[in-house]
């Protein structure tokens, strides 16, 4: 499975010692974005926002654990209880599995305290009255070119593989959805919104389609 290689590769990177983001500041929100990108390919965040992989985080601090509507939670996770504290979201985001064992979250964990200090940071800006906090756009190098879906694209495909696997392709739009459906279902990968998929597939189409 696609998630298992991912959770391989994290855990690597942290016995190495390795994070994939490193907060300056203890609550640095902004830092916490950063780092909170590559979950967007299986949570939204929007007011509202529909379940994918994940449930849906907006105002998750302070949310009853496992109460997001529309997502199927595990039975270990809503045998948890409580709300998710900045403390409890500490010790599910150091070690899901520890925390909630059995639980469908294939996210090996957040080494770094202070990246997962960070994250809950971000975190707690989504709710009503808290301001934002944004990160800049990753940069997947010159050759990912810009434009509508540059972002989703790169976060969805370099979460678990090289770039340079996508540009290699030269595949007609139609393809390009044929292989998402199945990265979908044999491999694992996030279900995408339909508006984001859409996003997704004008972007493959018109940057690595034919010709």
């Amino acid at each position: 499975m696609m998630r298992s290689r991912l959770a391989f590769l994290l855990a690597a990177l942290a016995a190495a010692g390795m994070t994939v983001v490193s907060a300056d500041a203890a609550g640095d929100a902004e830092a916490g974005a950063r780092a909170f990108q590559p979950c967007g390919a299986c949570h939204t965040v929007s007011p509202g926002g529909a379940a994918v992989v994940g449930p849906n985080l907006w105002g998750v601090v302070g949310r009853a654990v496992a109460a997001a509507p529309g997502f199927d939670y595990s039975p270990e996770l809503r045998s948890i209880g409580g709300a998710w504290t900045a403390e409890q979201l500490d010790r599910f985001l150091a070690n899901p599995a520890a925390f909630a064992p059995g639980t469908r979250m294939g996210y090996v964990g957040v080494a770094d305290p202070a990246e997962r200090t960070a994250l809950i940071a971000y975190l707690s800006t989504l709710r009503e009255g808290a301001v934002a906090a944004t990160a800049a756009a990753p940069d997947f190098g010159p050759d990912w070119p810009a434009g509508p879906g540059q972002a989703e694209t790169g976060v969805l495909c370099n979460a678990c593989h090289s770039l340079a696997i996508v540009k290699q392709q030269r595949l007609s739009r139609e393809v390009w959805d044929k292989l998402l459906v199945w990265m979908v279902a044999e491999q694992g990968m996030a279900q995408q919104t339909p508006e984001r998929r859409a996003l997704i597939l004008e972007y493959l189409a018109a940057h690595f389609g034919p010709g």
